[in-house]
């Protein structure tokens, strides 16, 4: 079985993230304000994936809500990531996802947090 060592960056906002991510492939969580995760997400690279307004719509939507932004690189290729998200998004039900929340991904995957965890992910 896999093991992905998650370490985790802590943004205010999306647009930030984007930058410091550039380039890379990551995982990120979307929380609200006391990090309770509402939505788990994958991306090659989200400068790419959210460029234009597609980042600042995310953070003109979450004005002043407190929400935050966090942001794992997972090197390797995209098969990974989304295997790492499916499994993310079935352990810890997030509001915000549709997908991969009522039956088990068919592969199972190990990881572990580091970093700038949130605190729903410490409370697991």
């Amino acid at each position: 079985m896999e093991s992905f060592k998650l370490t985790w960056h802590r943004f205010p906002n999306f647009v930030e993230a984007r930058e410091f991510f550039r380039g890379r492939g990551c995982i990120y969580l979307q929380t609200d304000g006391t990090e309770n995760v509402l939505r788990v997400g994958e991306s090659y690279d989200p400068w790419e994936r959210y460029k234009g307004g597609t980042a600042y719509a995310l953070d003109a939507a979450g004005h002043n809500s407190g929400n935050l932004y966090f942001f794992a690189e997972v090197i390797g290729e995209s098969q990974a990531r989304k295997l790492l998200e499916a499994n993310l998004i079935f352990d810890l039900q997030p509001r915000y996802n549709n997908q991969h929340k009522k039956k088990p991904p068919g592969v199972r995957v190990q990881y572990y947090h580091a970093g700038d965890v949130p605190k729903a992910l410490l409370k697991q």
